[in-house]
């Protein structure tokens, strides 16, 4: 999951080192996994445990950005895909266009 520095600093204010959370790829900053999910998901729960102050990217989830059709699309992997209403998506949509400009994805 792509990180903010507006993610990263509100994540470090619930006391989480970034070297904890935040792996960089190439100019990228992402959430590291563990064992093949987010380092802030406990399986034993099944919660994500930062849940309120979680990244623009987790909020914004099932709605993901295709590079190469250079559009938002429904990442159907989640189970939950279908419940994401159009306005939902429009909305979501908007969100995470201007969120990828501002990191210099898009």
């Amino acid at each position: 999951m792509l990180l903010t520095e507006n993610d990263i600093r509100r994540i470090q204010k619930l006391g989480f080192s970034k070297d904890f959370f935040v792996r960089v790829d190439g100019k990228i900053l992402k959430l590291k996994n563990i064992n093949g999910h987010c380092v802030f998901w406990d399986p034993a729960k099944k919660r994500c445990t930062i849940y309120p102050y979680r990244p623009i990217g987790c909020r914004v989830y099932p709605v993901i950005y295709d590079i190469s059709k250079r559009k938002c699309i429904i990442d159907k992997e989640c189970h939950l895909w279908y419940t994401v209403s159009k306005k939902e998506f429009q909305k979501k949509c908007r969100i995470l266009k201007k969120t990828l400009k501002e990191i210099g994805i898009i």
